[in-house]
């Protein structure tokens, strides 16, 4: 991902952020009677933010009230023609787990009505090779809850600890500045140095959609940043917004996303609720 500052300043640099989303078992595509599949919608987990993907892949499932930090909102079954998930591309991982989207994240956890985005963020777990050698061709996708750069331990459903929670702090704040070193989401907890995220929206609307171009990128994020920004801001000087685009090499990952930004300063002068 790149960062910059609004609207003609020359650069800034930054590292990618990524959030993102729920659905219920009813919407969701339903899963072969044949297929093994590693968890059922609604199952909990608990692996860490900095483990492995064949971490996440083989951690058992757990009891909802126990500790655990994922649960699944979205299980499917891969064709055999994916071959061993670790060597798929990008796109292909995308074209499986398309369901997997904020939006649906937001049913899965009753917050279809909500705005700005949170620090719930989507996980796809593939099967490690071990698991598909040994036959299993399930994905899933979980909700996960960020907390700085941690994943953070609950003991209820995803659901239930969401209902409990005041919605201003499921919002995805910065510490500072959005930069290379802070762009991990945090609790907004202060005013002064915080930044909120306001916006966070796909811009590969197909997961076979080539890179656009890094000039065409940036000039769609900045338009979109600065028209999002508009409601939340007075500022007449310094920089007003921020925005982040996706680079061509995190693209080609997967992370499509522009993400916008105000000062918390200037959200909390210019909302009266959320």
């Amino acid at each position: 991902m790149l960062c910059a500052l609004p609207k003609f300043t020359a650069f800034a640099a930054c590292t990618a952020l990524v959030a993102g989303i729920t659905l219920t078992a009813t919407t969701l595509p339903s899963v072969g009677a044949n297929e093994t599949v590693a968890a059922k919608v609604g199952d909990c987990f608990n692996y860490k933010a900095s483990g492995t993907k064949d971490q996440a892949a083989s951690a058992p499932a757990v009891d909802c009230t126990t500790p655990h930090t994922a649960q699944t909102y979205w299980s499917g079954a891969l064709p055999e023609s994916f071959g061993v998930p670790e060597k798929a591309k990008a796109a292909s991982r995308l074209k499986q787990t398309q369901p997997c989207t904020v939006k649906n994240i937001n049913v899965f956890v009753n917050l279809a009505d909500r705005k700005l985005p949170t620090r719930l963020q989507s996980v796809s777990i593939f099967p490690s090779k071990a698991q598909w050698d040994a036959g299993q061709r399930w994905v899933r996708c979980d909700v996960v809850f960020r907390a700085g750069k941690s994943y953070k331990p609950l003991s209820t459903p995803m659901a239930e600890f969401v209902a409990a929670t005041p919605p201003s702090q499921l919002n995805f704040c910065t510490p500072r500045v959005p930069g290379n070193r802070t762009t991990s989401a945090y609790p907004c907890t202060n005013v002064k140095k915080n930044w909120i995220m306001i916006l966070e929206r796909n811009l590969g609307t197909t997961p076979t959609k080539r890179f656009p171009g890094t000039r065409s990128v940036e000039f769609q994020t900045k338009r979109i940043c600065e028209k999002a920004a508009k409601p939340y801001v007075t500022l007449k000087k310094f920089y007003p917004w921020w925005a982040i685009w996706p680079t061509s090499a995190g693209w080609s990952r997967g992370d499509r996303t522009a993400q916008c930004f105000v000062p918390y300063s200037e959200f909390v002068k210019n909302t009266v609720s959320q």
